[in-house]
């Protein structure tokens, strides 16, 4: 875990990453249990993607992906700043090495 924490450390330096943390204490304001993916094509459409450990689902259901994109526009508004989150990155990082 160490490795996977410091690699986020290293992409949050990148001028084309924000790293933000959603701590678990957000409980119900945490939307998503599992990865989530929107892709907005060229054409001004959007597809919204997640799997489980059985198979992929891409959403193309117009609604829902709009659903989704609120959802997670939220979730960013309620997790942590980008400084804040490096700091509980580097405090688990030291953590899991001890």
């Amino acid at each position: 875990m160490s490795q996977q924490l410091a690699h986020l450390e290293m992409l949050a330096q990148r001028s084309n990453y924000v790293v933000q943390v959603a701590p678990f204490e957000l409980g119900a304001l945490r939307p998503f249990m599992r990865s989530m993916s929107i892709l907005d094509l060229g054409d001004g459409a959007s597809l919204g993607y997640t799997e489980t450990h059985q198979r992929g689902y891409l959403e193309n259901d117009r609604a829902i992906v709009s659903a989704w994109a609120r959802e997670y526009d939220l979730l960013q508004v309620e997790a942590l700043s980008q400084t804040a989150s490096l700091a509980k990155i580097s405090k688990a990082r030291r953590d899991s090495s001890a």
